[in-house]
C-alpha cells in the first residue's frame, strides 16, 4: 500500500518515521524546494501588484488570447 502526504511539517515526518518502524515498512520523503525563496517572494509581490491594478481598473484584462489579438 502507498500513502502520500503533501505539505507535511517536520514534526509529522518525524512521527511517521517512528510509526513506520513499528510495522517494519519503510518511508521515503521528497522535499519540494524546487524554487528559490527569493524568486517566490518576487512573483508573489508582482501578483499582488497586478491584482491591485486589476481591481482599480488600471490594468486591461482579456478573457482569451484571441480577444487580446483582436484588439491589437
Amino acid at each position: 500500500m502507498t500513502v502520500v502526504v503533501n505539505n507535511a511539517s517536520n514534526s509529522l515526518v518525524r512521527a511517521l518515521k517512528e510509526m513506520v518502524k513499528l510495522d517494519g515498512a519503510f518511508i521515503s520523503v521528497e522535499k519540494d524546494d524546487s524554487y528559490p525563496k527569493k524568486l517566490v517572494k518576487s512573483v508573489l509581490k508582482a501578483d499582488k501588484e497586478i491584482q491591485k491594478k486589476k481591481s482599480k481598473g488600471k490594468l486591461k484584462v482579456y478573457n482569451s488570447v484571441d480577444d487580446m489579438f483582436a484588439e491589437l
